[in-house]
C-alpha cells in the first residue's frame, strides 16, 4: 500500500483528474450541448472520447515523473519530506514507469486518431510527451520558457477535444459555420483561461521553490530578474485573466445567464483579487504555498464555470 501511495504521488493525481474533468466537463457540458442546439452530435464517441482521455492522462502522468527524476536536487532542498524518488521508489522503476506510461499514452493517441480517420492528430500526444521531456530536462532551468511550455500544454488539455469535433477542423478548411464559430469562441476563452492561470501557478511556484533553484543553476524569472519583477508580472496576467472574464461576463448578460455571472464574480474574479493582496504580503516559502494552492482553487471553479453551458443550452 505504501507503495502504490507513493506512485500516485509521484505521478500527481489530483492534477490529473484535474485534465480528466475538464475534458469530461467541455465534451458533455459544452461541445455536445452546443451541437445538439444547432441539431447535430459529436463526432467522438464515447468510447473514443474515453480514450483520448486516458490518452492524455497518462502522457501527463509520464510527465510528472520524468520531472521529479531530473529535479531530484532541487527537491532535497525545497521538500525533502515530500520526496518519493530514491526513497521509495527508485529511479530505474521511475523511468521504467515513465517510458511505458508514455508509451501507452501515445498508442491510444493513435488509437482515437485512426478511429476519426485523423491520423495525423496522434502525433499530438508525441508532441506533448516530447516537450515534456526537454522541460524537465532543460525549458524549466530558463527564463520564462519553462512556465510558457508547461501553460501552453495545460492549454492543449482543452484545446485537443475540439481537435476531433468535425465542425471546427471544417471551419479551418474555409468551411465555417455558426457551430463551428461558436464552439472556437468557448474552447479558445477556456484555452486561454487555461493558458494564464497555469502560468501565475508556474511563476509562484518559482517564487516557492527559489532555495533550491538557485542552487541547482536554474535561471527561473524570479531569479534571473528578481521577486518584485516576478511578483508584477504574475499581477500583469491577474489582470489580464480579470479583464477577459469580465468581457465573458458582458457577453453572458446579453444572453441573460445572470447565475454564471455571479458565479464567476464570487469563484473567480474574487479569488483573483485576493490572490493579488496575498502575493503582495508573500515573502516566504509557505506564503507562496498557499497562493499556489489558491490558484488551483480558482483553476477548478474556472473548470466547473463549464457546467452553465449544459444549463442554459
Amino acid at each position: 500500500m505504501k507503495l502504490w501511495a507513493a506512485f500516485f504521488k509521484l505521478i500527481r493525481y489530483p492534477n490529473l483528474v484535474y485534465i480528466a474533468l475538464t475534458q469530461f466537463l467541455l465534451q458533455y457540458c459544452v461541445v455536445e450541448p452546443v451541437l445538439r442546439s444547432s441539431g447535430e452530435e459529436p463526432s467522438l464517441p464515447v468510447p473514443q472520447f474515453v480514450l483520448l482521455s486516458l490518452s492524455t492522462i497518462l502522457v501527463a502522468a509520464a510527465g510528472y515523473i520524468i520531472n521529479d527524476y531530473f529535479d531530484i536536487n532541487i527537491d532535497i532542498i525545497n521538500k525533502p519530506d515530500k520526496m518519493v524518488l530514491d526513497k521509495i521508489i527508485s529511479r530505474r522503476w521511475a523511468m521504467a514507469w515513465h517510458t511505458m506510461l508514455n508509451l501507452a499514452g501515445v498508442s491510444l493517441g493513435f488509437v482515437v486518431a485512426w478511429k476519426t480517420g485523423q491520423f495525423y492528430l496522434g502525433f499530438t500526444q508525441v508532441i506533448c510527451s516530447l516537450l515534456l521531456w526537454f522541460y524537465s530536462t532543460s525549458f524549466k532551468r530558463q527564463v520564462l520558457i519553462g512556465n510558457v511550455v508547461i501553460s501552453l500544454l495545460t492549454a492543449l488539455a482543452v484545446v485537443v477535444v475540439g481537435f476531433y469535433e468535425s465542425q471546427i477542423y471544417h471551419s479551418f478548411e474555409a468551411i465555417i459555420s455558426p457551430t463551428g464559430r461558436k464552439l472556437i469562441q468557448i474552447i479558445g476563452v477556456y484555452a486561454l483561461f487555461a493558458f494564464l492561470i497555469s502560468m501565475v501557478r508556474e511563476i509562484v511556484k518559482d517564487l516557492e521553490d527559489m532555495m533550491g533553484d538557485s542552487k541547482d543553476g536554474c535561471r527561473t524569472l524570479p531569479i534571473a530578474w528578481g521577486v518584485l519583477a516576478a511578483k508584477r508580472f504574475c499581477n500583469a496576467l491577474l489582470l489580464a485573466l480579470v479583464i477577459i472574464i469580465l468581457l465573458v461576463e458582458i457577453r453572458v448578460w446579453i444572453l441573460g445567464w445572470y447565475a454564471a455571472i455571479g458565479y464567476l464574480l464570487l469563484f473567480v474574479q474574487a479569488p483573483c483579487a485576493y490572490i493579488y493582496v496575498l502575493l503582495k504580503k508573500a515573502s516566504l516559502p509557505e506564503h507562496y504555498h498557499k497562493v499556489s494552492s489558491l490558484v488551483k482553487v480558482i483553476m477548478l471553479t474556472g473548470i466547473l464555470s463549464m457546467i452553465f453551458f449544459k444549463l442554459y443550452l
